[in-house]
């Protein structure tokens, strides 16, 4: 297990959460706005990610969605 008790991310989960969000260029909170409502089952934040900037924008990605009463 990995930071927290969550899961290291295998690698092609890794991959695609790196080229899917748009975490360099974009807040989670910008993102979360725009495409919150449409997101259902959000579990990236379920895991651990080798980079740390990665991990956060994920993890902040889904405190917002669960703080908007979305479920993940």
């Amino acid at each position: 297990m990995a930071a927290e008790g969550r899961p290291p991310a295998d690698a092609e989960r890794e991959a695609r959460a790196d080229a899917f969000f748009p975490w360099r260029t974009q807040s989670a909170a910008e993102y979360a706005a725009t495409h919150g409502a449409a997101m259902v089952g959000y579990t990236y934040g379920d895991y651990s990610y080798s980079d740390p900037g990665l991990e956060a924008w994920l993890r902040e990605l889904g405190e917002l969605l669960r703080a908007r009463g979305r479920r993940c």
